[in-house]
């Protein structure tokens, strides 16, 4: 028994350093991870649960390790909720996998390397087919509310739960008129945000996105300039480069648009302007680093953009994730040019 326990010990230090993988060996305070300018560098993630419902806390541990290590201090989770799975012990009649565990080892995690965490809300699939059905819109609120509330009961005292995420993406050729986006927006953000904030007053944020073959930048600025007039204290653009919705000698200009419609043409939004940048390419592999530093420096060159999360650490940048030796090289060049800007 001493045998594998000892074993184990040894094992350990390279497990929790395994999304690391350049610069491995775990941070015991704060002053051992590297600070980066948010105006030049990438400070935060996305991270879905899905594929990771029995991961162990080192596992957890590992993942954040390797994000902080790289400057990265903001942890957006997409969904505790997501058609029929939930990611924590929740009592909601509506998904039938209940995995009691997930969100609660995150949390802990982020405690540990004082990170601060978004929590996404429930999400079904079935919203693309209602984006402006104002019923489904109502009873979905109201599912988001009911988890909202189990997890402010559950992990309201949390150090590292930073805000909320409304996974529900909005974009301006579904919502092409004011009336829709009014719609969105009072019946759906408005219903959900207003609740939140009388939970315990953390900002709320969401992340829309463009396609540039559906609509033009101007299209894109007065929906921004729409949805800014929602209860939201962080709006998110998804830069669409990894998708193929943009190429990129075209995106900088519908940011550009993006930021003219959040605070000139709607002059009353006092919120953030994040970029949510993919890592990825066709195929769901990682992006080449050229493409992603192109993107970086484009989108925290638009002067509004305060912040910038990618999408997503885990499979583009991680070695151990599905991007492998692929994703372990580009994180390693991620670091070294992390290094010529101090």
């Amino acid at each position: 028994m001493k045998k594998y326990c000892l074993f184990i010990a040894l094992l350990l230090p390279l497990l929790l350093g395994s999304c690391s993988n350049d610069d491995s060996q775990p941070g015991t305070n704060d002053a051992d991870y590297i600070t980066v300018d948010a105006r030049k560098a990438l400070t935060g993630t996305f991270v879905e649960f899905s594929g990771k419902d029995d991961w162990a806390p080192y596992q957890w541990n590992s993942l954040l390790e390797g994000m902080k290590k790289i400057g990265l201090n903001t942890v957006i989770v997409q969904f505790a909720a997501y058609n029929d799975n939930t990611w924590f012990d929740s009592q909601n009649t509506f998904t039938k996998n209940k995995n009691k565990y997930a969100l609660a080892r995150l949390l802990a995690a982020a405690e540990l390397k004082h990170m601060e965490v978004y929590i996404g809300l429930y999400f079904n699939d079935e919203y693309w087919k209602n984006q402006t059905n104002a019923e489904w819109l109502k009873l979905h609120a109201d599912r988001c509310i009911s988890i909202a509330q189990e997890i402010q009961a559950r992990f309201g005292n949390s150090p590292a739960f930073k805000g909320w995420y409304i996974p529900h993406e909005p974009e301006p050729y579904a919502y092409n008129s004011d009336a829709k986006v009014a719609l969105f927006r009072n019946d759906f953000v408005n219903r959900i945000s207003d609740r939140l904030h009388k939970l315990n007053g953390k900002p709320v944020s969401i992340a829309a996105f463009w396609n540039s073959d559906l609509s033009t930048p101007e299209q894109l600025q007065h929906f921004m300039a729409e949805l800014a007039k929602a209860n939201l204290q962080v709006i998110m653009l998804q830069d669409g480069v990894g998708v193929g919705h943009v190429t990129l000698e075209r995106f900088a200009g519908y940011y550009q648009s993006a930021a003219k419609g959040l605070f000139k043409e709607n002059t009353s939004y006092k919120g953030a302007f994040w970029t949510d940048l993919e890592t990825f390419s066709s195929g769901s592999v990682p992006a080449p680093f050229a493409r992603i530093k192109q993107q970086l420096t484009t989108e925290l060159a638009v002067e509004k953009v305060t912040k910038a999360v990618s999408f997503q650490y885990y499979n583009d940048m991680c070695p151990t994730g599905p991007g492998g030796k692929t994703a372990g090289k580009l994180r390693q060049t991620y670091r070294q040019y992390l290094e010529t800007l101090k």
